[in-house]
């Protein structure tokens, strides 16, 4: 059980949460596939601050603090973690994102992927198929560009 580990990027988490989102039915039932195959997922504090920020501009306040609400209780519950975004992350980040120019990857993309190698995460829940390109296998692997 220790090693079933995926990172869930802000893509996912749109998906997830937006009805109408075109990817929402897709990740919806990869995400139950995986809280019932005993998956610990991962995120960052600045997925969650995008993610919050976005969904108020979309959905409005309410379900933007909603969201956090229950973000907050898996935290605390222990079925999320919530990975920090320090210093030399986003320096190891920039390096990254130097090295590859051509990547699609933002730089918030190259600190995820930071983060996910110092913890060994190889699975992540995201629409993001340039993650594929740095070695980590892309669910639901069935995502059109």
């Amino acid at each position: 059980m220790g090693s079933m580990k995926i990172f869930i990027d802000e893509q996912a988490w749109l998906a997830l949460v937006i009805q109408n989102h075109p990817f929402h039915s897709l990740f919806k039932a990869k995400f139950q596939h995986l809280l019932e195959g005993g998956y610990r997922f991962y995120t960052t504090n600045v997925i969650i601050g995008n993610v919050v920020s976005e969904l108020k501009k979309k959905l409005g306040p309410d379900k933007s603090i909603e969201f956090y609400n229950i973000i907050e209780e898996a935290w605390l519950g222990n079925h999320l973690l919530i990975l920090w975004l320090g210093r030399r992350t986003m320096k190891d980040a920039f390096k990254l994102f130097k090295r590859f120019p051509e990547s699609r990857l933002s730089v918030f993309d190259c600190a995820n992927i930071m983060l996910m190698n110092r913890r060994n995460i190889r699975f992540i829940l995201t629409s993001n198929v340039a993650y594929s390109e740095m070695g980590f296998k892309v669910v639901p692997d069935n995502i059109g560009e």
